[in-house]
C-alpha cells in the first residue's frame, strides 16, 4: 500500500500515479488529486494521449504514403495524398 502525497489516502501500487515535480522529486498521487490538479479525469487524460499517439503515427504513415505515390505516380497523387493526409489529422485529431 501506498500513500497519496497530497491527500494521505492510501491507494494499491495500481491506483498509483507518480508525479515528478519541477525539483525531479518524485510525489505519489490519487486519482482525485489528478483531477484537482488538472481539471480533467486521469481516464480521459489517458484516453486523449493514446489517441494522439493513434493520430500521430496514422499522419506519418500517410505522408510516407504520400511520397511514395509522389516519387512513384507524379505531383497529381502527390498532391492527393496531402489532401488525404490533412483529411486524416483533421478527423482523427477531433475529440469527443
Amino acid at each position: 500500500m501506498l500513500k497519496c502525497s497530497k491527500c494521505g489516502c492510501n491507494l494499491e501500487e495500481k491506483d498509483a500515479l507518480v508525479h515528478k515535480d519541477q525539483e525531479g522529486k518524485e510525489n505519489i498521487i490519487c486519482h482525485n488529486c489528478f483531477k484537482e490538479a488538472t481539471g480533467v479525469d486521469y481516464e480521459t487524460f489517458a484516453f486523449r494521449k493514446e489517441n494522439a499517439k493513434q493520430t500521430f503515427f496514422a499522419v506519418l504513415f500517410c505522408l510516407a504514403a504520400t511520397i511514395y505515390a509522389f516519387v512513384e505516380n507524379g505531383p497529381m497523387y502527390g498532391g492527393l495524398g496531402i489532401v488525404l493526409t490533412i483529411l486524416v489529422y483533421i478527423f482523427a485529431s477531433k475529440a469527443k
